[in-house]
C-alpha cells in the first residue's frame, strides 16, 4: 500500500527537508511510494538546485517582505509558492514499469494528476513539447517557460513540475496554481513575466472549491491511474 501524507502549511526549509527525506526513504527501500501534499508558510521562492538567486529574483525585495528563498533538491527554475497546492512524489523505480526512465515517470505522474484535476471539472492537457533552454539554465520564472511535462489549460500553464533521480529512485514535485497575486510576482522576479502564458484553477473554475476537495480528487486520480490504494500517515 502506497503512502499519502497531507502536511498542511509548513516552513519552506522544512518542506524541502521532508521531500528530501522522502526520497532517501524510498531509495533505501524503507517505504513504498509516497505522495505528499503541502503548502508554504510564509509564501516563499524556491530555486532549482543549481540556480543562483541573484540572477532570477529581487533578493532585497524578498528580504524586506519576509519571503524566504530556498533551494529545491530537484531542478527546474524559480517558483514563487504563494496561493497554491504543492505535491511531491517519491518512489523506488521497482514499483512501476513507468518509473524506469525519466520521461515515462514524468508523464505517468502527470497523467495521474490530470485524472485527479478532471474530478473538479477541469480538463488539462500535457504540453508534450519544450521550447527554449532547459529551465534549470535560464533566468526566467518557471511558469513563463514551456516544458513538455507541463499541465496546461488552453495552452496556459497551470502545473509545473521538476524531478531528480538516481539509478534506483526519484523525487518529483510541482506547483498547482490556485490563484496568482500578479503584483507580488512582478516584484519578485527580475525578468518581465508574460502572464498570458499562465493561469490558475480559480481563474478557470466558476465555483469555489476547498483545498481538501482538491486533495481528495488528486488522491483518487493517483489510485485510479496506478491501480493502488493509499494509507494516510502523518508527518
Amino acid at each position: 500500500m502506497w503512502t499519502l501524507i497531507i502536511s498542511g502549511k509548513k516552513d519552506p526549509f522544512l518542506n524541502m527537508e521532508i521531500d528530501f527525506n522522502m526520497w532517501h526513504s524510498v531509495r533505501e527501500k524503507k517505504s513504498f511510494p509516497i505522495l505528499r501534499f503541502y503548502q508554504w508558510d510564509p509564501p516563499s521562492v524556491s530555486l532549482g538546485y543549481n540556480q543562483s538567486p541573484e540572477k532570477i529574483v529581487d533578493t532585497q525585495f524578498c528580504k524586506k517582505n519576509n519571503i524566504p528563498i530556498v533551494k529545491r533538491p530537484t531542478g527546474g527554475s524559480a517558483i514563487f509558492h504563494d496561493i497554491e497546492l504543492t505535491y511531491s512524489f517519491a518512489s523506488n523505480i521497482c514499483f512501476s514499469s513507468s518509473f524506469y526512465n525519466p520521461t515515462s515517470s514524468y508523464f505517468s505522474i502527470c497523467e495521474a494528476i490530470k485524472k485527479g484535476i478532471e474530478k473538479i471539472g477541469i480538463q488539462l492537457e500535457i504540453r508534450g513539447f519544450s521550447d527554449g533552454k532547459e529551465p534549470s539554465f535560464t533566468n526566467k520564472a518557471c511558469f513563463t517557460l514551456s516544458s513538455k511535462h507541463d499541465l496546461v489549460y488552453k495552452g496556459k500553464k497551470i502545473i509545473g513540475s521538476a524531478q531528480r533521480r538516481d539509478k534506483y529512485s526519484f523525487l518529483q514535485h510541482g506547483s498547482i496554481l490556485l490563484s496568482i497575486r500578479k503584483n507580488l510576482w512582478e516584484r519578485i522576479f527580475i525578468e518581465k513575466l508574460d502572464f498570458e502564458k499562465i493561469s490558475s484553477l480559480d481563474e478557470i473554475l466558476k465555483e469555489k472549491f476547498k483545498i481538501e476537495q482538491l486533495i481528495e480528487c488528486l488522491k483518487n486520480g493517483f489510485e485510479e491511474f496506478f491501480g493502488i490504494k493509499f494509507e494516510r500517515k502523518e508527518t
